[in-house]
């Protein structure tokens, strides 16, 4: 084994969760509709998974909650929080890892700060626009997207617009 890697884990409220490894590497990710205590569980396997295989590493987290699910023997209450044990589990057993896992105070998890900047970033307009609004916005406009695609594809195969002689319908995409 190598020297024990020390990462710092956080999760929002929104689902966002960050690992925080030494050097400032940084891995984000997203799932739609996690708690803040998913996220939190969420930044734990992020961490994981950008372990190198056969490594040592101590995840601290302000969570109280992942940090008694992952360290007591005793079931987990919330389904989620089961499922999403069950994952850190097998990467342990997977990757070969040893891991330690501590709560620290929320004021000593900088992992917490490169999270709300980006959040804040992702939130456009100096973070102004909610992330739960652009998010919804963007969704919004990828379907807006897709259906238009969609239209546009069906008009083209129906003029058989794949030979040279005829002409797309390109003034839909203006």
């Amino acid at each position: 084994m190598h020297d024990r890697i020390e990462i710092l884990v956080d999760g929002s409220g929104d689902g966002h969760s960050v690992a925080l490894f030494p050097g400032e590497e940084v891995f984000f990710s997203y799932e739609r509709g996690a708690s803040n205590n998913e996220a939190e569980f969420n930044a734990v396997i992020l961490a994981l998974e950008n372990l190198p295989g056969d490594s040592h590493a101590r995840i601290r987290t302000d969570s109280q909650v992942v940090v008694w699910h992952l360290s007591r023997e005793e079931r987990a209450r919330h389904p989620s929080f089961t499922r999403k044990r069950l994952v850190v589990q097998d990467l342990i057993l997977q990757k070969n890892l040893k891991i330690d896992i501590q709560w620290i105070p929320r004021k000593q998890n900088h992992a917490d700060r490169f999270l709300k900047h980006y959040i804040n970033s992702l939130c456009g307009a100096a973070g102004t626009e909610p992330l739960y609004r652009r998010v919804r916005r963007l969704e919004h406009e990828n379907l807006r997207l897709k259906a238009k695609l969609k239209r546009a594809m069906k008009m083209l195969e129906r003029r058989n617009a794949f030979s040279a002689d005829s002409a797309g319908p390109l003034e839909m995409f203006q």
